[in-house]
């Protein structure tokens, strides 16, 4: 830094991303005396709040930029008095919660704008606060990705900038009263509130008054209702954008049609009605950029079009909006429209013949997108060449015939050229290597059929992507393919081509980044040559026959991230992937092969995998411990192995993990309970949308508004290998693929050995999509805290020796489409004809002898038929025929009265006393001898 000092008139310096941490030498402890420095730029290094008085001493900066260090808490600006050239500031990205003038004398009268997005980020225990009455001439304030900035801090601040010209307050939470505050900001030309959280109506007060505004930006609220007929009182707006809001209404009838210097309008993605004539726009000669994606196009049957429109824009969207069965064809205003760059009418199933006058009628014409309609017909082309196009979208139609031939001579310049999806045959034409300017071609999912010409790569010098999939070709990939030097993305998946790659030669000069071959008939051992190709990034060689052992070879590509290998014939063990030498790997798939031998080490130490699928091989072992160390990992299949042992506790610390399949294996011991804290919430896993900006359509100059909103116009994305993976649910295997992966979720621990009870946590898995414990020895109860996975689609708990009753709570889950708990040893009443479990029938319950109620036949009466014990004297005497209490007093006094009778009948007559008396003498004496003659018997 010493040397510096030494550049008396140096006017620009700028040690941006350096490291530094302070420019005071450490020996002389001298300041760098650069008198005469205008700009200094010392963004994004480790400077304190101390580098504020440093910078104070150059008294003519007029740009300092300090942006991204380690500045926090208070920052007062009376430290930069000495600064009165400064122009411009900005301190966005540090960590501060107050950013003040603790001098009221203080003024930078000169600075013009101030950059501040991003200080206050972090909540603090002291409020934030931002105190700007030291700049009064400021024209332009950025106060973007404030999450923590207070509103009525921002309003305050807003009655003190009397000049502010523009005003960006993108992703800073704010409430929709904020737009009734702001009529203050007279001067006010271009305001930015992208995603502040808006919800509700528009206020009819504020913001319509600021009579000057130009530039309006409310993209991604959640707005709704009406457009206010105030919006008309901003007759100088030329750029406004309410995109990704809930906006209704008829376009015709709102106040867009009183703003007719209009040149940037954005309504897309809300639900509006798109009249089809566009009549209300008929006199917007101004506007040039018109964006309508994702709204209703609705028939206007009063107008028919016939004259040409001022309303010739440049730019014209309108994806995604028939929605009207009587709407068949395009907007009968692209007949007249001449002067289009760039339109795109995908995804709205017009019909009819491809509208080639498009080509016709606007010689200016850049890029054209027609893809997902049902077009049918050929491939027309304009009877004039066309030297501005560069990329036709037709993709996903019903075109038929072969691609023109003179297709080079019309478009001499054209760079993408996207024909999938549609009904093109014949072999790949020889003159398509003609198009020299060609970058990306697509003819995937057509009916091509015979060989790749040897040429076709070899002579297309600027070709970087190549898609052939999904057709009839066949014979052998003509080797040179492998090693063009301007191939990036090479797809020729889903033929029928054949024989080996192995002994191919390629050097390191190959940029193939994306190589997918998979589903062919590919055969021999794998390719060693894939180390030479520096720069690959995905490798997908599913689906074919190769065999052999897996290369470690395939450790060494540094940069691959995608490595397919499955369904093939490999065998012998895993390779020894590690960290240094594949420090991106994060999606391995080798199912469906032979591979055995244990985990081992193969993939120790990849802290970036997302995704390993080793399932259905003869792998052995026990799952290692150091599985729970890949800290990233989503999904995890080791289905279909021979694995024993234990689910090891560290599996619990796969914190990210959102698919676990570990069926059909040999793995015995408890389910650990820490299980029920894996899988968190949904979320996407993979995305790849390339934006495309579209500045050069409009003018040669644009503000910084304009060019933002210039890169929301998505052009077709260059698609990688979708990942995919198989996970048994509702009885079906299914393969789920691309963002769909990044929603579904489940566990599965099918076809084991697994014992105990079913862990009480698992019923913290609240956001699980998929349940199977089946075919294992588990045993207890099922738990009741099962019932709070709400969003469980299928439940196979089947072949176990679970006891106990089916927990009525499990009918709260309204999602479950399929449940199963047959062949246990459960018993009582179904709670059957409740919410989803209505749906289910005796196959879900078979196999459980005391389970009865619907839908088994078996009634629960029948079960409690059986004679009832009397537990005491009051319930057996509640049951008997006969009033005991009656009875009994009856016979004591009818025993009474006999006694009496016969007394009385011995005392009247002697003779019958007599007889009496003998009677029992005689019985008597006969008792006597019997018992004596059987005592001396023995």
């Amino acid at each position: 830094m010493r040397e510096l000092s030494n550049l008396r008139n140096l006017k620009v310096l700028d040690l941006n991303s350096n490291n530094i941490e302070s420019l005071i030498s450490s020996q002389d402890e001298q300041n760098l005396r650069l008198v005469h420095l205008e700009v200094l730029d010392l963004s994004y290094n480790f400077f304190n709040n101390s580098v504020l008085s440093f910078v104070s001493e150059f008294s003519n900066l007029k740009a300092l930029n300090i942006s991204g260090n380690n500045l926090k808490g208070l920052v007062d600006v009376t430290k930069f008095g000495a600064l009165r050239c400064l122009e411009e500031l900005s301190m966005s990205y540090n960590k501060l919660n107050q950013f003040v003038s603790t001098n009221a004398n203080t003024s930078f009268s000169k600075l013009k704008s101030l950059y501040l997005n991003g200080i206050f980020l972090e909540e603090s225990s002291v409020p934030a606060q931002l105190s700007l009455e030291a700049f009064p001439s400021l024209k332009k304030l950025y106060l973007t990705n404030n999450y923590h900035l207070n509103q009525t801090m921002v309003i305050q601040t807003s009655q003190v900038l009397s000049n502010l010209e523009e005003l960006f307050l993108d992703h800073s939470p704010l409430s929709i009263n904020f737009l009734q505050n702001i009529s203050v900001l007279t001067s006010l030309k271009s305001i930015s509130l992208r995603d502040c959280g808006f919800t509700g109506t528009l206020p009819t007060q504020g913001w319509c008054d600021l009579k000057n505004l130009e530039e309006m930006d409310l993209f991604g609220n959640e707005l709704l209702g009406i457009l206010p007929f105030c919006l008309s009182n901003l007759t100088s707006l030329r750029l406004l954008d309410i995109s990704q809001n809930q906006f209704t209404g008829n376009v015709a009838t709102s106040p867009l049609i009183d703003l007719i210097l209009l040149q940037y309008l954005s309504i897309s993605n809300n639900n509006f009605q798109v009249p089809d004539s566009f009549k209300s726009f008929a006199n917007h000669s101004n506007l040039k950029i018109f964006l309508s994606d994702f709204n209703q196009l609705v028939p206007d049957h009063d107008h028919v079009q016939t004259r040409v429109p001022k309303f010739q824009p440049r730019v014209f969207t309108l994806s995604n909006c028939r929605a009207n069965e009587e709407l068949t064809k395009p907007p009968s205003l692209l007949y007249y429209l001449y002067d289009l760059r760039y339109v795109d009418l995908s995804f709205d199933k017009f019909m009819g013949d491809l509208p080639y006058w498009l080509f016709e009628n606007n010689t200016r014409l850049q890029v054209v997108v027609l893809k997902n309609n049902s077009f049918m017909g050929s491939f027309r082309l304009p009877s004039q060449p066309n030297l501005d196009v560069w990329e036709i979208d037709i993709s996903n139609n019903q075109i038929q015939g072969e691609i023109p031939l003179n297709i080079n001579q019309s478009f001499p310049f054209l760079s993408w050229l996207l024909l999938s999806g549609n009904d093109f045959g014949g072999e790949i034409p020889m003159w398509l290597i003609r198009m020299n300017s060609l970058e990306m071609l697509d003819l995937s999912n057509n009916q091509f059929f015979g060989t790749i010409p040897k040429e076709f790569v070899t002579q297309s010098s600027l070709l970087y992507s190549l898609r052939l999939s999904n057709n009839n070709l066949t014979g052998k990939i003509p080797p040179g393919i492998f090693k063009s030097q301007s191939l990036n993305a090479l797809y020729l998946d889903r033929n029928n081509f054949e024989g080996e790659i192995s002994n191919i030669h390629v050097s390191n000069s190959s940029y193939l980044r994306i190589l997918d071959i998979s589903n062919n008939n590919l055969s021999g051992e794998l390719p060693r040559w894939t180390k030479n190709v520096t720069y690959l990034q995905e490798l997908d060689l599913s689906n074919n026959h190769f065999e052999g052992s897996i290369p470690e070879e395939f450790c060494y590509n540094v940069d691959l991230w995608l490595l397919d290998l499955s369904h093939n014939n490999l065998s012998g063990s895993l390779p020894h992937c590690s960290s240094p030498s594949s420090p991106y790997l994060s999606h391995i798939y080798l199912s469906k092969n032979r591979l055995n031998g244990p985990l081992a080490h193969s993939f120790l130490n990849i802290s970036l995998l997302e995704i390993l699928d080793l399932g259905e091989n003869n792998l052995s072992g026990s799952i290692p411990t150091w599985i729970g160390t890949f800290s990233s990992l989503s999904i995890l299949c080791l289905k279909g192995n021979l694995f024993f042992g234990e689910i090891p506790n560290e599996i619990c610390e796969l914190d990210q993990l959102r698919i676990m399949d570990l069926s059909h294996n040999q793995l015995s011991g408890h389910i650990p309970p820490c299980v029920g804290h894996l899988i968190g919430a949904s979320k996407s896993l993979f995305s790849g949308i390339a934006n495309w900006e579209l500045l050069t359509l409009i003018s040669d100059t644009s503000t910084e508004m304009e060019s933002t909103l210039m890169q929301e116009v998505n052009v077709l994305p260059e698609k990688f290998i979708q990942d995919q993976v198989e996970l048994v649910t509702k009885w079906w295997s299914h393969t789920y693929e691309g963002n769909m992966l990044g929603y579904m979720s489940g566990i599965d621990l099918s076809c084991n050995q697994l014992v105990g009870q079913i862990p009480l946590e698992m019923g913290n898995l609240s956001d699980i999509h998929s349940l199977n414990l089946s075919h294992n020895n588990l045993t207890g109860p099922i738990p009741s805290t099962l019932s709070n996975l709400k969003q469980l689609e299928c439940m196979d708990l089947s072949f176990n020796g679970l006891n106990g009753e089916i927990p009525s709570q499990l009918t709260k889950l309204n999602s479950l489409a399929i449940f199963s708990v047959a062949h246990n040893n459960l018993s009582g009443l179904i709670p059957y004809g409740k919410g989803q479990f209505g749906t289910f029938d005796n196959t879900s319950y078979e196999g459980n002898p005391l389970l009865c109620g619907p839908p088994l036949e078996k009634s629960c009466k029948e079960t409690n038929s059986q004679p009832k014990v009397p537990n005491s004297l009051n319930e057996e005497r509640e049951g008997s025929l006969i009033d005991m209490d009656v009875f009994c007093t009856s016979f004591l006094v009818t025993y009474v009265v006999v006694l009496l009778s016969i007394g009385a009948v011995l005392y009247i007559n002697p003779y019958w006393r007599q007889a009496w008396f003998y009677l029992i003498e005689s019985c008597g004496t006969n008792c006597y001898y019997l018992i004596l003659d059987n005592i001396l018997r023995f």
